[in-house]
């Protein structure tokens, strides 16, 4: 709870913008290229990062109406420590919005079955073909850290964050706490997201986008 730099009263809307601008890097690496095919991947990519944008915005508008505050700080509070008072379980659609905004940060993660950009048997690698070493390192060490921004998103929207019990009244060891539990919620999202990869088949493009504009 103490452990924050900044308690900004837009926090979710500014996370959800820097989180958008991954759009740009992907555009600017597929024309950079100077390769018509890493340019259409870097377009593909842009049109399904953009394209989940909007249910993952949508089904963020549920938490934010429940609390009155655009703070992320201030979602936590509002949550408990004990599962029955997590967001997860408020009411049926908030349970329906979480399973949409993970869906969709999933696609905008570029994560399996989402996972297009880096793997269209016809564009080769995507929007990456012509890089190699570190550069073509760099796209994938930023993937990796995306998943640990996902998992924290929902866990700050939905199941209650570093809440935990008033066990002590040390502020460093319930900070200490607070930080292992919210911690250890957000890596049983990534493990989550690595059983998805590891048991779900890649899906077609156009399945991709009538997922997102059809049913999401």
């Amino acid at each position: 709870g103490d452990l924050i730099i900044a308690d900004m009263n837009v926090g979710i809307l500014y996370v959800t913008s820097v989180t958008a601008l991954v759009v740009v890097g992907i555009l600017m690496a597929g024309w950079a290229s100077n390769n018509k095919w890493s340019l259409i991947g870097g377009v593909r990519s842009a049109a399904q990062i953009v394209s989940y944008e909007i249910p993952a915005a949508l089904s963020i508008f549920p938490i934010v109406l429940i609390t009155g505050s655009l703070s992320m700080q201030s979602i936590i509070q509002q949550q408990g420590w004990a599962p029955w008072d997590w967001f997860l379980f408020y009411s049926p659609f908030t349970f329906a919005a979480f399973w949409i905004l993970y869906t969709a940060l999933l696609a905008e993660g570029n994560r399996t079955p989402f996972d297009l950009p880096q793997a269209e048997s016809e564009l080769v690698a995507g929007f990456v073909t012509e890089y190699t070493g570190a550069r073509y390192l760099f796209f994938f060490l930023v993937e990796w850290g995306n998943l640990y921004v996902i998992s924290a998103i929902l866990v700050t929207l939905f199941l209650g964050g570093w809440q935990v019990p008033a066990v002590t009244g040390n502020v460093v060891l319930l900070n200490l706490l607070q930080f292992l539990v919210f911690f250890a919620k957000s890596y049983f999202g990534v493990l989550l997201i690595m059983w998805i990869r590891a048991t779900l088949p890649r899906i077609r493009v156009d399945q991709l986008m009538s997922t997102c504009w059809k049913y999401l």
